[in-house]
């Protein structure tokens, strides 16, 4: 039993509401569009509901199809890459975390909230925020803020995931994609 499970009992439940909610948009979007109208909301609706207690199924933030829809060419392949040179497969991920939050363990997402792109330092840009520790006490610590940040590009017409950055409460950070070169063995693309 992980952390996360023994914590479970004793955590609110704020956050299956939100999962719920978000979860529906994104299925209800996907069916209209085919494809991703908002990469960002559909990763937050996966994350939320995979920190969720009332979770019936954890979703894979990488299955092949929300691979190829949400995320860049380049992020892509740098993806692809580390799986091959992991040993994993073709299913799965070469993550043994979850790269949004930047955590094995934690509690249910609460306050959620996604800010509109941005252009930054000529990147385009959206934050999603959130608090993932509350569960844990009621000390400074655990009820601050963690941020995702999504770096956004691009391709034919359709947003696309090129990077995802957790930032701590304190202000470190942590790209999928550095993370995913280390991994693949040939550094940070």
């Amino acid at each position: 039993m992980t952390n996360r499970e023994r914590l479970q009992p004793r955590c609110n439940r704020p956050g299956a509401l939100l999962a719920a909610a978000l979860l529906g948009l994104m299925s209800s979007a996907a069916a209209h569009a085919g494809t991703a109208a908002d990469p960002v909301a559909e990763v937050m609706a996966v994350t939320v509901n995979n920190w969720s207690p009332d979770a019936s199924v954890q979703e894979d933030l990488f299955a092949s199809d929300r691979l190829k829809r949400l995320f860049s060419a380049g992020f892509q392949a740098q993806f692809e890459k580390a799986m091959a040179v992991s040993g994993i497969g073709n299913d799965g991920s070469p993550f043994d975390y979850d790269v949004v939050v930047n955590a094995q363990d934690g509690c249910p997402l609460e306050d959620l909230a996604i800010a509109p792109p941005l252009v930054q330092d000529g990147k385009t840009v959206e934050v999603a925020r959130f608090r993932f520790m509350s569960c844990f006490g009621s000390q400074a610590e655990y009820q601050a803020f963690s941020e995702a940040r999504f770096i956004l590009v691009d391709e034919g017409g359709q947003v696309r995931i090129d990077d995802i950055i957790a930032v701590s409460p304190d202000g470190q950070t942590l790209s999928t994609r550095e993370q995913l070169g280390l991994l693949a063995g040939g550094g940070s693309d």
